[in-house]
């Protein structure tokens, strides 16, 4: 006899959900998961979606995990598996309806569902093996709208779901949101070249192979798995590391360049010696999602080449996206590539983005290169300091306020969140803020609406949030002084910007630069750096990374009276000491103790509140750390 399913209001378990004891959160898991995810996505993001699902996986203990997207196939809507781990990753690309699903449910509701022996109410499950006794389904977003789920599953009755297994899967779906909204128009750009006839790359700022069309791999007999992802000039065992040719193509983006009809003869394994005709341009700006190269590569072997001379005459269909601008960003190391590379994949996106790293790293410079990628660029861009605000006037700061509010408030007063409508906020220093003002920024954040201090009107925004701290969030949640909750929802996509003792080839690049700076604005001319002194700055760790060095190259140009750098290298011996022995966590909080002491004006004990340190606690840190009164 058949089984007639049952209602669905019978498998639905929702309330459960939210009934049963949640697990203690483990913030320091879902962090370091999330900042593994962005360095994936920024070195092999075509396995990022597969990558999530596996983190899924892990960090609920589940027994299965995966994401189904809607498509269309064959006329009809269907969901398709494109991720999947644990016991069902057998079924990869596996699909279901779009109608009558598990995820056609969540779809329709836009809410995360809990449900018990689905199987009952979708018959089609029945013959699943193993069979789902739980199923924990999010939503899953893009451009604010549904359009999949990510999903965790148990098998057996060892295994029940909690509301702190909804959030961790929410917060991994944000992230996976921002990544598959880059992914799929890169997708879209490389199924256009691919169909191209001409043997065609398209190249990145440091010359590595984006994607190629199918003319290059014939004509040139490579295969995409040696080629994309490569550098251009290490191709086919260096074949194409020619120095006046790579050199032209390093100076293609930053002057917005071309060259035409460069003749060049290589020796290509396993073609052997070819004459080949090259042509490069930039993409157009609003064609392109990352400032890419165009290179054209015509094998004219046994032809004059003036004959096959021809220029680039191709025009690509309208792809809408941002073009890269990291002008006032100086260093083109590995770290920092890195770091460039996650901004182009998050910044058209509205994803909140927390950057992390220690003073001085350029955590605002990278936060404006993201403003000026996204599709907000054309509107303001607004920052604030947290930690440069007194405690009792940041919510006034943030919201703005009423007339009449308090005392003093004699007119309206409009908020840093109504200043950045449809733009971009900064906020620095984020873990400065006090716990008792994170509740309400963590509403305005969710609900995208605030009301102003003393007001009752509550607000519409459509902010995009850029936060940045120095400060180790996951301690301060250990010690109660920052909000898990507020913490979830800032961790959407982080960025660590290293500190500079971790990339000293960067050093050479940014002492010319910051020597060229101060030169032209105190007018004079300096074109040489001693070897010795180049050598001392190498060799120094940097504590307060790059504004530390800028400001000595600052003092530098100010004491050099000849066309000679001359630093004053004594300083940092006299320096050494101090530093020598510190950790690099205690060189962070020497830092920021006394950036604090700055700002309350070298009060020990506004010190030690703003800390939140008792006083005699302060001044062993002090001792510790060397820090003296000459130091603020």
């Amino acid at each position: 006899m058949e089984c007639l399913p049952v209602p669905l209001e019978a498998v639905l378990s929702t309330e459960e959900l939210l009934r049963r004891p949640a697990r203690k959160p483990d913030y320091e898991a879902l962090s370091g998961a999330l900042i593994r995810l962005a360095k994936s996505l920024a070195t092999s993001p075509d396995g990022v979606l597969q990558e999530v699902v596996q983190t899924a996986l892990e960090l609920s203990s589940a027994h299965s995990a995966g994401m189904s997207l809607l498509e269309e196939e064959n006329g009809r809507m269907i969901f398709r598996w494109h991720g999947v781990a644990g016991q069902y990753a057998p079924h990869l690309w596996g699909i279901t309806p779009r109608e009558f699903s598990p995820c056609g449910t969540v779809l329709d509701t836009d809410a995360v569902q809990l449900m018990s022996g689905l199987d009952r109410h979708f018959t089609y499950f029945s013959g699943v093996e193993p069979s789902i006794v739980e199923a924990l389904l999010i939503p899953f977003h893009v451009s604010g709208v549904a359009v999949g789920a990510i999903w965790v599953i148990s098998h057996d009755l060892t295994r029940q779901f909690d509301a702190e297994d909804a959030r961790v899967i929410q917060a991994l779906g944000e992230f996976a949101s921002a990544a598959y909204q880059v992914l799929s128009q890169a997708l879209v750009l490389k199924s256009i070249f691919a169909t191209i006839p001409d043997p065609l790359l398209v190249l990145d700022g440091a010359l590595r192979v984006q994607t190629a069309s199918r003319s290059f791999y014939e004509t040139f007999q490579s295969k995409p798995d040696a080629t994309e992802g490569h550098f251009f000039h290490r191709l086919q065992e260096g074949a194409w590391d020619v120095p006046e040719l790579r050199k032209l193509l390093e100076n293609i983006l930053p002057n917005r360049g071309t060259f035409e009809n460069l003749a060049l003869t290589v020796d290509l394994p396993p073609l052997g010696r070819r004459t080949v005709l090259l042509n490069a341009r930039t993409l157009q700006p609003e064609k392109t999602p990352a400032g890419r190269i165009l290179l054209t590569i015509k094998d004219v072997t046994g032809r004059s080449v003036r004959e096959a001379e021809s220029p680039i005459g191709l025009e690509l269909p309208e792809i809408v996206a941002a073009r890269p601008d990291f002008e006032e960003i100086v260093g083109s190391g590995k770290a920092m590539n890195r770091v460039l590379g996650l901004v182009e994949v998050v910044a058209p996106t509205n994803a909140t983005v927390l950057i992390l790293g220690e003073t001085g790293t350029g955590k605002e410079l990278i936060a404006r290169a993201v403003h000026k990628l996204s599709p907000r660029r054309n509107a303001p861009f607004i920052t604030l300091n947290c930690a440069a605000i007194p405690t009792g006037l940041l919510e006034s700061e943030l919201f703005g306020y009423e007339k009449g509010a308090f005392t003093g408030a004699l007119g309206q007063k409009i908020g840093r969140f109504e200043m950045a409508n449809r733009g971009t906020l900064f906020l620095d220093e984020v873990g400065d803020i006090p716990l008792e003002l994170q509740p309400k920024l963590l509403r305005a954040l969710q609900e995208k609406s605030f009301e102003r201090l003393g007001g009752t009107r509550t607000i519409p925004i459509d902010v995009r949030l850029v936060a940045a701290t120095n400060r180790d969030l996951r301690q301060m949640m250990r010690d109660k002084l920052f909000r898990g909750d507020l913490f979830y929802r800032l961790l959407v996509f982080p960025i660590v910007t290293p500190p500079l003792r971790e990339r000293p080839e960067e050093i050479p690049a940014l002492t010319w630069h910051f020597t060229r700076k101060y030169a032209a604005e105190l007018n004079r001319t300096i074109d040489s750096i001693p070897a010795e002194t180049m050598k001392a700055l190498m060799s120094w760790p940097w504590p307060g990374n790059v504004r530390e060095l800028e400001n000595f190259i600052e003092r530098s140009v100010i004491l050099s009276r000849g066309s000679e750098l001359r630093a004053p290298l004594s300083e940092l011996e006299v320096e050494a000491p101090r530093a020598a022995g510190l950790t690099s966590i205690e060189r962070v909080e020497r830092d920021h103790i006394l950036r604090i002491f700055r700002e309350t004006g070298g009060v020990v004990s506004s010190t030690a509140t703003r800390l939140g340190i008792p006083r005699a606690g302060l001044n062993a840190k002090m001792k510790k750390l060397g820090i003296s009164r000459k130091d603020l």
